[in-house]
């Protein structure tokens, strides 16, 4: 019963591990990508609750066309994050941006 589940690395057999084993080096760039982007991940989440609030409020009030104008930049500037956000990740992943702390 206790060989129904195997894990790489954990006992198995080198015939029955995968092609790679877990935590190996070709996991750290994808690794450190993704730790070095925790200011844009938050970036992105301020931005879009941002933009949801200010949508929120023009959708309830019709006489406010400042708000409405503000919702729109919100959303024009969150969508060019996004963009933005999956071109530093890219480029981080394959080495070509490093991040200076």
């Amino acid at each position: 019963m206790s060989e129904i589940v195997q894990f790489p690395g954990r006992g198995t057999s080198p015939e029955n591990r995968s092609d790679r084993e877990l935590n190996d080096d070709g996991d750290r760039p994808h690794a450190e990508a993704f730790r070095d982007l925790e200011p844009e991940v938050c970036d992105l989440e301020l931005m879009g609750d941002i933009a949801q609030d200010l949508i929120m409020q023009c959708a309830a009030r019709e006489d406010s066309l400042r708000k409405l104008e503000l919702a729109a930049f919100a959303v024009s500037q969150l969508a060019k994050m996004t963009r933005d956000f999956r071109e530093i990740y890219y480029k981080r992943y394959h080495g070509e941006l490093v991040r200076v702390s």
